[in-house]
């Protein structure tokens, strides 16, 4: 995949809000620069913090908004970031007289 930011070709890309953007690109561009030799910890939490849509916004955090969520005076959001659809119906339909055998239907297509 290519980094949004340089137009590299990388394995490893950050998904930061709708831009992909390379472990390089954030230590460079952003205040975030034990991204690129450590753990990105620091980044995920940040980007639940605060609304960040995209890598500019991401760059516009200082290093004033990075020790208060360091040491805990701005809260995470608790919001969440991924939703599941539940399937209450089933998928197969059985009729009242019948039911559903798996283990027969598997020995007929071997037959």
């Amino acid at each position: 995949m290519k980094c949004d930011s340089c137009d590299k070709e990388f394995m490893f890309l950050y998904f930061v809000g709708k831009s992909n953007v390379c472990n390089k690109c954030i230590a460079k561009h952003t205040v975030f620069k034990e991204v690129k030799v450590s753990e990105d910890a620091l980044l995920r939490r940040a980007m639940r913090a605060f609304d960040v849509a995209n890598f500019e916004d991401l760059k516009q955090i200082t290093d004033h908004q990075l020790d208060k969520l360091q040491m805990g005076q701005i809260k995470e959001k608790s919001k969440q970031t991924v939703k599941f659809k539940k399937n209450i119906d089933s998928a197969v339909k059985v009729d009242d007289g019948d039911y559903l055998d798996p283990q027969a239907e598997l020995d007929m297509s071997y037959e």
